[in-house]
């Protein structure tokens, strides 16, 4: 009975191990500011940057209210 005991606990706290480092499951959501920074850093256009915060920002968008277009 003890080793049944141990077992399941066991398997609990091998769910619950991303909890213990801080990581999530799945993507993390990505902010339109947070893209043209990267992209700042990373070609030092300023146009390149507002080029990535505007597709991001579509991207977001269309996340959170499906497709639509344009009449």
């Amino acid at each position: 009975m003890r080793t049944r005991k141990n077992r399941t606990l066991r398997r609990k706290n091998k769910r619950g191990t991303y909890k213990k480092y801080g990581e999530k499951p799945g993507k993390k959501w990505v902010t339109a500011i947070e893209a043209a920074q990267k992209t700042l850093r990373k070609t030092r256009s300023f146009e390149a940057a507002k080029q990535s915060l505007r597709r991001q920002a579509l991207t977001n968008a269309r996340k959170l209210f499906g497709s639509i277009g344009t009449i």
